[in-house]
């Protein structure tokens, strides 16, 4: 997560909220914008899981795939 804190702003995304949450566990997160892209990433870090495990929600404002370019699915 610190490295992901350090590297995100490198690569155009702002950092709009890091720390803990308020659950028991304290579980880290991480918000980010990217206005160029249009585009908010939202990493949480499981704090007691083992092994350790990140959940990542990306959330987009493109609506419509631009002409000539098609969806890549994951």
């Amino acid at each position: 997560m610190r490295r992901l804190r350090k590297a995100l702003p490198e690569h155009g995304w702002k950092i709009v909220e890091y720390g803990p949450d308020t659950s028991r566990n304290e579980n880290l997160r991480l918000t980010a914008d990217n206005a160029a892209k249009k585009a908010s990433v939202h990493i949480v870090q499981m704090a007691k899981d083992n092994p350790p495990m990140l959940s990542v929600d990306v959330i987009s404002g493109c609506y419509q795939v631009p002409d000539g370019r098609k969806v890549e699915h994951f």
